[in-house]
């Protein structure tokens, strides 16, 4: 969950240094924009994952950067989702909290990541960065009603 901030923070650099996209180098464009996240090493990481990353050039790179990592934010988000569901299967006593978080990641999946893909696509950063500001709260809320439920079965205990 934590590592949904940074991929915000580059989708929001993404849309500020939309005017240097002249840039035809991929690697030097790569490193720029992930120098100007507070996690260069997950940035760089995630982007030079994707094999697109390494096609990146003129009016286009952008886009694409911002479209590898809304695509990493779908495949972290679906993975919650899979664990949510294991964990719900383990520990019953979690299912409130846990149904939560899964409506928050399943709503990250069908309205964020929609519109955040829909918005890069249509020239439209600020958009995708909306979406993207959308799913830190989401992402937010599930660790909160986390913590909420873990503080009350404490309490519930004594």
């Amino acid at each position: 969950m934590r590592n949904l901030f940074p991929i915000l923070m580059l989708i929001t650099n993404l849309a500020l240094n939309n005017d240097n996209s002249n840039n035809n180098n991929n690697y030097n464009l790569i490193h720029a924009t992930c120098r100007e996240t507070p996690y260069y090493s997950l940035c760089l990481t995630t982007l030079q994952s994707d094999p697109r990353s390494n096609e990146v050039e003129g009016d286009d790179a952008i886009t694409t950067l911002g479209l590898i990592m809304v695509d990493a934010v779908k495949s972290k988000s679906i993975e919650i989702m899979e664990k949510i569901k294991e964990l719900e299967k383990s520990n019953p006593e979690w299912r409130a909290p846990l149904s939560q978080c899964y409506v928050a990641y399943n709503a990250v999946l069908r309205a964020d990541v929609t519109v955040a893909v829909e918005a890069l696509k249509k020239g439209v950063p600020k958009f995708a960065e909306d979406g993207m500001d959308d799913v830190v709260v989401e992402a937010q809320t599930c660790n909160f009603n986390s913590k909420y439920a873990r503080s009350n079965r404490s309490i519930n205990k004594r």
